[in-house]
């Protein structure tokens, strides 16, 4: 055979191999591209930063992306319904009287003044920006996926019926499978 053919032939082989392994690596690479999905972990039981978390998932949705929202330890006051304290341990008692009831009752992060920043916030926003609790409401209804910390619920004291959101109880590794697939995670503290 001549040597040219056979230089050719070789080539052919390896250029047709290396089509193979690059197609190969782009499947690969396209089953780790994040989705058009949005992770919100709250932490915090401020109102101003359950505001932003809130704003940020109904923005998201509003841009055609699915979100789903994990909260844990204070960010769990966020979306209680209120105040339960039947039937809890004394220490879970205490916890629970400790936190903020509910949304309402969430103070902000900064310039509180008592209990009155709030209700300046409130005042300040009126007419401007939707309320927290319409905020929630509209995550309800678009379909915002909502997640509650497990190990929170037995440390905190929480019951699976105090939420005003439909919940997913689960642990650390499910809000992990949704970050890491996710386009853009956030952490509120």
């Amino acid at each position: 055979m001549n040597a040219a053919i056979k230089n050719a032939t070789l080539d052919n082989i390896s250029l047709v191999d290396k089509i193979s392994d690059l197609e190969s690596q782009l499947q690969s690479m396209e089953k780790r591209l994040p989705e058009d999905k949005v992770s919100i972990i709250v932490l915090s039981g401020d109102f101003d930063k359950a505001m932003a978390a809130f704003m940020m998932a109904n923005g998201a949705v509003g841009m055609g992306m699915e979100v789903t929202m994990f909260f844990t330890f204070w960010g769990c006051s966020v979306i209680k319904k209120g105040r339960k304290l039947k039937g809890k341990k004394f220490t879970h008692k205490l916890v629970n009287l400790m936190l903020p009831a509910n949304s309402k009752a969430l103070p902000p992060s900064k310039m509180s003044f008592g209990g009155f920043g709030r209700k300046m916030f409130n005042y300040m926003m009126k007419g401007q920006m939707n309320t927290l609790e319409e905020q929630i409401e509209i995550a309800v209804e678009s379909g915002v996926k909502f997640q509650i910390c497990s190990p929170s619920l037995g440390t905190m004291g929480f019951d699976d019926d105090e939420w005003l959101v439909p919940v997913d109880v689960c642990g650390v590794a499910a809000m992990y499978e949704v970050a890491l697939n996710a386009r853009t995670a956030y952490f509120i503290s």
